[in-house]
This record gives structure tokens, sequence and C-alpha cells, in this order.
């Protein structure tokens, strides 16, 4: 689905982005990215997004529509606050166009009823699902999660799992999630690959088998957990 084939992005002299990182995805697998502040994590999303074209190296798609490959969510939902929840899920296409999608997805993210309101009126945690809305719109075939949920507090943010985990089931969505959050990516994902350094590299690969919905506080997860702490040697407190 996605072949990520010794891409390079580098800047600051040369010690910021990232180096020589190889990734495939395959059709509806999730892919976390792992890895410390610095490692050019999100500057691999804006790569692949088509948001950064000064790297190197080759990405290659399998996907039926290359217009719509990508959908990208940021930290942030930047919503346009003139706009209601149905205007900024819908903004950029025709009228229309999407409209029986834009409705369903207003349901799958369970915000049925407030078509209407403006971000003002929001939650940070609905504002959220606004967004997860607005990239899953045209239907992307494969989705670029960029910390989605790290500025929600604890019960939201595990919701808001729950509801990925959801989508994910329903549109089968091929996605790399870039995140800080080791429970997350254990919670989320199917692999999760690690990255060190500045300018970043992946170090290291681990594959979660286990199948989904899992729960939190299993062992098997935990275990884990030790050897990703590792990895960014880190020992649990």
């Amino acid at each position: 689905m996605l072949a990520v084939n010794q891409v390079s992005r580098v800047f600051q002299n040369g010690k910021a982005g990232f180096k020589n990182v190889n990734i495939r995805l395959t059709e509806g697998e999730v892919v976390g990215v792992l890895g410390t502040s610095g490692c050019g994590k999100s500057t691999l999303l804006r790569v692949l997004s088509g948001l950064d074209l000064n790297y190197k190296g080759d990405i290659e798609t399998n996907v039926s529509n290359p217009e719509h490959a990508f959908g990208m969510m940021f930290q942030e939902p930047r919503l346009m606050p003139w706009l209601s929840v149905w205007e900024n899920i819908t903004f950029g296409v025709a009228k229309k166009q999407n409209r029986e999608q834009a409705l369903d997805l207003i349901q799958t993210v369970g915000l049925d009823g407030f078509e209407d309101h403006y971000p003002k009126d929001l939650s940070g945690g609905m504002a959220q699902r606004v967004a997860i809305a607005r990239s899953l719109l045209n239907r992307p075939e494969i989705l670029l999660l960029d910390e989605p949920l790290s500025a929600l507090d604890a019960f939201t943010k595990m919701q808001l799992q729950d509801l990925l985990l959801s989508i994910f089931e329903k549109h089968h969505t091929t996605t790399l999630l870039v995140t800080h959050d080791i429970d997350e990516a254990l919670y989320l994902c199917d692999r999760i690959v690690i990255m060190r350094g500045q300018p970043g590299g992946i170090q290291s690969e681990i594959s979660i088998d286990t199948p989904k919905p899992r729960r939190r506080g299993d062992a098997y997860l935990a275990n884990l957990k030790e050897d990703i702490l590792q990895e960014l040697d880190f020992t649990r407190v």
C-alpha cells in the first residue's frame, strides 16, 4: 500500500529531520511511529502527505485514486472558527459532493445534533472528532495521524482511541500514527516503528501479536512497553 524507500529530509545543516527511512505498510494495517522529540516523526508525515517536497528517496503508493491517497490529521483540530461543524467537515468540496458520507461520518464520530455548532461551542474532544471526520471525508486510502490525541485529558483520550479503533474496523484505512504515547501505540497499532537520533532514523520495529480490541492492562502489552522503554533508554519507575 505504501513503500518508503531510503527517504531523507534534513535541515538545519543536517542536524534535524530524518535520514534513510524505510517503511512498508500493507492494506488496512495500522503502524505506529514512536520516538523522542526531534527525531523527525512529524517531518516524515509532512513529506508523505506532500506538504514538504524537499526530500530525497522514493515514495511508492499502490492506491486506486492517487488524488485522494492521503488524509492528514494534525496535533490540533485546526478548525475554522467562522464555520459550523458541518461546514468544517465539508470545506473544500462541492455542496452536494460527499454529503451522505459527511452525514455518516458525523454519526460515526458521535456528533449527531452538533452539525450547526461552531468551534467555540465544542470541547477539545469534540473538536478532534470534527477533525477526524474531516480527514476521512475524501475516503483516503492512507491516513496520516500526527499525535492527534496528545492535547486531550486522559479520559477523553481513551474515548477517542476507542473511536479510532471503530473507524479502523469500519473503513479498513491503512494508517500511519505518530505518537509519543507508548500505551496508545500498543492499544491501536499492529506494528510499531521506533525512531531515534537527530537527524532521526529507524532503530527497530516491534510487531504486536494480539488481536484488537485489547485490554489496556494486558500483561503482554506491559512487557512490550518495557521493551520499548529499553529501546528508548528509559526504565520504568
